[in-house]
């Protein structure tokens, strides 16, 4: 019954608004093509800018329902689909501003009205997925009152002022907008909501660079667009599917169960993977491998932006070296150079900035290789190994080929996200030598590294499980702390239905005391494992202080790390310090290796109690324009949106009061 009405009223929202979508897209794409094409290319777009003026960007960002005509990479099929967008594009509008100036935005929530609660099951389970807010990744700005707050709650049907005051000394770079309500961000970035926010200038740019000031400088959003089929009973087709409300776990076991309680969370895209339900774009730009010509010898800069919900991107140009200048919108020191041989790992959420200078004349792709392969999750190389992002096994994913897999019919690894055309007069551009400007607004490295840090902490990524016939089923299999966090939150927790897949973030110095009860062996702990909006992980972390963090990854999956506000300097992944280290506001940490080649029990299959966890190690200053409270998670949304998170508050001052948070306000539903 909720289905029905919620998609009716969807269904007569997209109509009203579909003219003015389709005109709004053909503008976007046919205004920005760069080049003259050919009647077998998809040009290559760039989103509409809007910039500032005297300081202040003043701009409407409206989420609706917008009308997308997209490829099928495999097919070549084009289809129109209907998806949650801003200003009816994917991605939305890239927003330009400088160091110093004001981020104005009347956000106009235009999408249908949720369902009522009666009518959804609500709890911690994802729901409303309507409503939305928005999140200026990697801004270090305020986390309160209008500015960068994701606790707030933007309801459809209504409007909102947003204002974002950019520190004058703010780093200049590459960042990026999306909507951060908790349990509904996976279904809003799976139609795309996103979009690029690019600060320029200011003191120590890379922008100034000779070399940089030459290039063309593009933006390359990369996303994962999944709608519903005709053979899908939940929606109609070209919608992004809902939730399985009646499920108990992440994913789908026993394999292909017919039993709806036994289907997982996404199981509405797909059981287990398998195609039929679903159709999956990997867009570039809100484009299927659109066409890019470069002149041979020229250099351009290419802002790679990875908003897909889960996937980590690992990413080759044929033929040639992919030069990067600058991590999550932070300068490096001194170019790294990655041959077409050694791929850029990006995980969900990260930007690369990277300087390509094209060879000879041809055709090269820009691919998405097998996450299988062995790869790092930094360019220093360190640890590579396996990249599985573990993000549910429903949703259809590009088929991995081996002799043992048959992928014809299917999208495969390597795929292309964009095709390269070198072509026209030669020219000889110039790539930076030497060491590149030093980022405003930062802690020097040395500074960072030669600080006796004010607190150490370690937080630590765990997944817990009891699906029958599974590892997990076994309590030696799983983690001495799931038996606990498991009867922590139970049924009431997850809107009235148990659920028995716990992606647990959690402090790790929290260690409880032995128990009595084999399935229950630690007891006792003091703080949450999973996301609670009232209470933050940690109260006591100061304004202006340097700390120490490791971060423990305790299962088989990768999980990126993402802590809103504030860059961090990663000095170490699993232990191995790093060369140079780099500044992130997202990474990687790494799964533990070796990994299970089936989830079923029988040996040699690893035990996570027993196989060695990945880690993160890094310095991280508290910028006190952060004051306040804001979040850190796992940035595979839908480990994010299933509790994988906490709140973490920033004090004026050792044994301050914390300043006003939205989160205590917030009604648990």
């Amino acid at each position: 019954m909720m289905e029905a009405r919620y998609w009716s009223t969807l269904k007569k929202s997209a109509g009203s608004l579909s003219f003015l979508v389709l005109a709004g897209l053909a503008v976007w794409i046919g205004g920005f093509r760069g080049s003259a094409g050919h009647a077998d290319e998809l040009p290559f777009p760039q989103p509409q800018l809007r910039q500032s003026s005297s300081g202040i960007l003043r701009t409407t960002l409206q989420a609706h329902i917008g009308d997308s005509k997209l490829v099928d990479q495999n097919t070549g099929a084009t289809s129109i689909v209907h998806t949650p967008t801003f200003e009816g594009t994917i991605p939305g509008p890239t927003l330009v501003v400088k160091p110093g100036d004001t981020l104005s935005i009347n956000l106009v929530n235009d999408l249908p009205p949720n369902p009522p609660l009666n009518q959804q099951r609500a709890g911690a389970f994802p729901h409303d997925f309507n409503t939305i807010n928005l999140h200026t990744h990697g801004l270090e700005v305020s986390p309160g009152g209008i500015s960068d707050n994701i606790f707030r709650d933007m309801e459809p049907g209504t409007s909102h002022s947003i204002k974002v005051d950019i520190p004058r000394d703010h780093p200049s770079g590459t960042y990026w907008y999306h909507p951060h309500k908790h349990g509904t961000v996976t279904h809003q970035l799976l139609g795309g909501v996103a979009g690029f926010l690019i600060i320029k200038g200011g003191s120590g740019t890379l922008d100034d660079l000779p070399e940089i000031k030459a290039a063309k400088d593009l933006v390359m959003g990369f996303q994962d667009i999944r709608t519903a089929t005709a053979a899908n009973p939940t929606v109609p087709e070209g919608y992004v599917p809902l939730v399985n409300e009646e499920t108990i776990q992440l994913g789908t076991f026993p394999f292909f169960t017919t039993v709806k309680k036994l289907q997982g969370v996404w199981s509405t895209f797909g059981l287990d993977g398998a195609p039929g339900l679903s159709n999956f774009y990997y867009t570039t730009n809100g484009v299927t491998n659109p066409t890019l010509h470069m002149r041979p010898g020229e250099v351009q800069r290419w802002r790679l932006l990875n908003a897909t919900q889960g996937d980590n991107l690992v990413l080759s140009l044929q033929g040639h070296a992919l030069h990067i200048v600058a991590m999550d919108g932070i300068t490096v020191g001194k170019m790294i150079t990655l041959s077409d041989k050694t791929p850029l790992v990006i995980a969900p959420g990260q930007r690369y900035d990277v300087l390509v200078k094209a060879g000879a004349p041809g055709t090269y792709h820009l691919q998405s290789l097998d996450p299988a392969a062995p790869a790092s999750v930094s360019p220093s190389g360190i640890a590579p190994k396996s990249r599985n992002s573990r993000t549910s096994f429903d949703f259809p994913t590009p088929c991995a080929p081996s002799p043992e897999t048959d992928c014809k019919g299917q999208l495969s690894y390597p795929f292309p996200l964009a095709t390269i055309k070198v072509d026209g007069n030669p020219i000889d551009m110039q790539l930076p030598a030497g060491s590149l400007p030093v980022p405003a607004g930062l802690p020097s490295v040395d500074t960072m590294l030669n600080t006796i840090p004010n607190a150490t902490r370690n937080v630590a990524f765990e997944m817990c499980g009891k699906a029958g016939m599974t590892q997990m089923a076994m309590p030696k299999n799983r983690l001495p702390s799931c038996g606990w966090y498991f009867a922590e939150y139970d049924k009431k927790f997850w809107g009235g239905t148990p659920f028995l897949t716990l992606p647990l973030m959690r402090d790790d110095d929290d260690k409880g005391v032995p128990g009595n009860d084999p399935q229950i062996p630690l007891v006792n702990f003091k703080k949450e494992g999973l996301f609670n909006p009232h209470r933050p992980l940690f109260d006591n972390m100061i304004a202006d202080n340097y700390e120490e963090w490791t971060v423990i990854n305790r299962s088989f999956s990768d999980h990126p790390f993402h802590i809103h506000q504030n860059h961090f300097l990663v000095t170490k992944i699993n232990g191995q310090t790093l060369m140079s280290p780099e500044w992130h506001d997202t990474i990687i940490v790494p799964g533990a290796t070796p990994q299970p080649s089936n989830p079923l029990p029988p040996p040699p299959q690893p035990n996570i109690n027993t196989t060695p966890s990945g880690s993160i190690t890094f310095r991280i200053h508290f910028n006190p324009v952060t004051v306040g409270c804001f979040v850190m998670h796992c940035h595979i949304l839908t480990h994010e949106d299933l509790g994988m998170m906490q709140r973490v508050d920033i004090l004026t001052g050792p044994n301050q009061p914390p300043n006003h948070c939205d989160a205590d306000q917030m009604v648990l539903h």
